[in-house]
């Protein structure tokens, strides 16, 4: 969505452009923001991501069996944030999906462990294959967030390319933050104040989507959304939901009342589940 009223800035990071929004300030202080929000991309990029050799995912993509590493602040919160997801999802969605399991290890074990107390990370596998691609952008925007929130900032609406938008609290006098949900021309428009939406399929990741519980290329072929409080939970569920069957999205939604699903079928319609069938209704 365009906001021509408002200061709106962009960064290439991650393979994608990233777009803040700032609402209810002047434009000198809106880009100063801006500004310091694209420092912390460009570092989170440096932490995150497996094509950086130094990054600390990359780092523990290089471990043996059994091996430990220190990693950042903010390599453990992704990762920790990944497992609360695979746990939740029962690894309909998994950031180590791609590793190679030790001979003999049971398929539900932990393919690696943390340690929050001492910032460690521990290989528990043959080949660790980490990949934050599906949960990184949606990170980096609840941490721009975090960066807005250091300049008093609340007003702003943050989006990682086509897939992930964060909305904070309205301009003065809106009811939220226009997000289109589902394709042209069928596109539906939901007003959203602190919470996030994203959205997986094949246009933009193609056919390379994987099912970690069984390790075949997903069946679905249109795109799935999830709505949640923040933009990593978001990110990591929209992907699970892709690889979800429809009865599973129904159920998931309905074990987690703050989760909501679309769905696009074959026929063109959206299918909700869960707090977005209350928000479009």
């Amino acid at each position: 969505m365009k906001f021509p009223q408002f200061p709106e800035f962009h960064h290439e990071a991650m393979a994608t452009t990233f777009a803040l929004v700032i609402a209810d300030q002047s434009s000198d202080y809106a880009r100063q923001a801006a500004t310091a929000c694209f420092r912390e991309l460009d570092r989170l990029e440096s932490e995150l991501s497996r094509y950086v050799e130094s990054s600390d995912i990359a780092r523990a993509n290089r471990i043996n069996l059994g091996e430990t590493i220190v990693i950042g602040e903010d390599a453990l919160h992704c990762l920790l944030l990944a497992a609360d997801a695979s746990l939740a999802t029962e690894r309909a969605f998994d950031a180590a999906y791609g590793s190679k399991r030790a001979p003999g290890q049971p398929a539900e074990a932990p393919l690696f462990t943390l340690d929050p107390s001492a910032h460690t990370l521990t290989s528990q596998t043959a080949r660790l294959q980490l990949d934050l691609g599906a949960i990184g952008k949606g990170y980096a925007l609840d941490r721009l967030a975090a960066v807005l929130a250091d300049w008093a900032i609340t007003h702003a609406c943050l989006h990682g390319g086509g897939s992930s938008a964060l909305a904070l609290d309205p301009p003065a006098g809106q009811c939220g933050w226009p997000i289109g949900l589902g394709e042209d021309p069928d596109q539906r428009i939901l007003w959203l104040t602190r919470c996030a939406l994203s959205g997986s399929g094949l246009a933009v990741q193609g056919e390379h989507l994987v099912d970690p519980r069984t390790q075949a290329t997903a069946q679905r072929r249109h795109r799935t959304w999830a709505l949640a409080p923040g933009a990593g939970l978001s990110d990591a569920l929209s992907t699970a939901f892709f690889v979800f069957s429809d009865a599973e999205v129904a159920a998931f939604c309905a074990a987690h009342p703050h989760v909501g699903a679309a769905l696009t079928h074959a026929d063109g319609k959206l299918i909700t589940h869960g707090a977005l069938t209350a928000r479009l209704n």
